[in-house]
């Protein structure tokens, strides 16, 4: 699904250069996700850092899947999370 705002951050997988796509897990269902980058381990696990609401009182999370967890959507490997905050804004920060 398509949508105007930026919301819903799926992983899917491809074999022929995105001309195909296969799976659909859902990382982050809220409104207010972007900027997703990810990185794939020796081991496949991929992991998968963005944003939630930006700046200034933003966090930034990360997803740690696998291709296993897109194919299947859903979480079905040991060790798979989602939401991991991995940073927040400082309190009473002045800006």
């Amino acid at each position: 699904e398509i949508t105007p705002t930026r919301e819903k951050i799926k992983a899917f997988l491809s074999e022929d250069d995105g001309k195909t796509w296969t799976g659909g897990l859902m990382l982050d269902e809220r409104s207010g996700v972007s900027y997703p980058d990810g990185y794939q381990t020796k081991d496949g696990r991929i992991y998968i850092s963005y944003d939630y609401k930006r700046s200034p009182c933003g966090h930034i999370l990360m997803a740690r899947i696998t291709e296993e967890d897109i194919l299947a959507e859903k979480l079905v490997s040991p060790g798979s999370k989602l939401q991991m905050l991995i940073s927040k804004p400082l309190k009473n920060l002045n800006m």
